[in-house]
């Protein structure tokens, strides 16, 4: 159940999607979060973030709208917090970082791997629920190859640690963006990020949502993401984690198929805390089952008559 992932070894290919899982230790009492390939932890940036203000979160057909905003504690909360809980667990980390520029993306790379506070770096470029929708639309890094590349570097090198970037699906070409990090010098790619979506309540006639506009995740987005990756990982030779709408461990064989070489469980977790785990144990009784020796024989191995 091993893999590699850019340079990350981690015991088995399941993490979780950043900003579903917290810190770690919110679902410990539901298991030990150390059994999973990788602990990513929700974005960082170098000062505390309230988010969005409420109503920032409701339910859809098969999936969720949220416009979260990014709350998190700040880098320096984190590290003498949240951190050490998962040192002791001895998980392996990575690092979701977010900034207003490729220098704050540096730094705290730069901070994360000195303070021992991450194993790999996850960029994230994508997350549409930071941005002013009346005034100032969605525009995201991640759908611009260029800032993309520009993005990548700076965090190439600020540090040694393994760099994800993580990418959005609100693009014509998932290729582009992808192919920018990779040549910009990416060790891996995670997708997808968020689809954007809106609901409007037809009582008041108002946005159900306080930023108007926010992400779609969940099982609605899964037949599009498992597409994205297929696309990205045959344009891109550095690893891809899949993620959007995995809820078992079938659903994350489709990713590993499609290309991708770990997954990331997300709002699944909301729904059934132990998700994460239940599919990494999912995947060791489908490689009994299919007799598989390696999970990473699955990786790409769709078969297209």
């Amino acid at each position: 159940m091993q893999v590699n992932i850019g340079g990350l070894v981690m015991k088995n290919p399941v993490t979780v999607g950043s900003g579903t899982f917290g810190y770690g230790q919110e679902y410990d009492r539901y298991f030990d979060v150390s059994r999973l390939g990788a602990v990513t932890v929700k974005s960082l940036s170098l000062q505390p973030r309230a988010g969005n203000r409420p109503p920032r979160l409701v339910e859809t057909p098969a999936g969720m709208l949220n416009a979260i905003g990014l709350q998190n504690v700040g880098i320096e909360a984190y590290l003498r917090d949240k951190l050490p809980f998962l040192r002791e667990r001895g998980c392996t980390v990575i690092g979701n970082i977010y900034g207003y520029s490729p220098e704050e993306y540096a730094q705290l790379a730069e901070i994360l791997e000195r303070e021992g506070g991450a194993d790999a770096i996850e960029a994230n470029l994508s997350c549409p629920n930071v941005h002013d929708a009346k005034t100032r639309g969605c525009k995201l890094v991640s759908q611009s190859p260029e800032r993309v590349a520009e993005y990548t570097r700076a965090v190439k090198a600020a540090t040694r640690l393994p760099v994800f970037i993580k990418l959005s699906p609100n693009v014509m070409d998932i290729t582009e963006p992808a192919l920018a990090a990779e040549e910009a010098g990416a060790d891996g790619l995670s997708l997808i990020n968020t689809l954007l979506g809106m609901g409007i309540d037809p009582e008041t006639r108002r946005p159900i949502l306080s930023n108007i506009v926010g992400g779609l995740s969940g099982p609605a987005i899964r037949p599009v993401a498992v597409k994205m990756v297929w696309d990205a990982a045959r344009a891109v030779r550095i690893p891809i984690i899949g993620m959007g709408g995995i809820c078992t461990a079938e659903d994350a064989v489709q990713f590993l198929l499609a290309g991708a070489s770990a997954v990331a469980v997300g709002c699944a977790s909301f729904r059934r805390p132990d998700t994460a785990l239940r599919v990494v144990e999912g995947l060791e009784a489908y490689c009994a089952r299919q007799g598989v020796a390696d999970i990473s024989e699955l990786v790409g191995a769709m078969k297209v008559d």
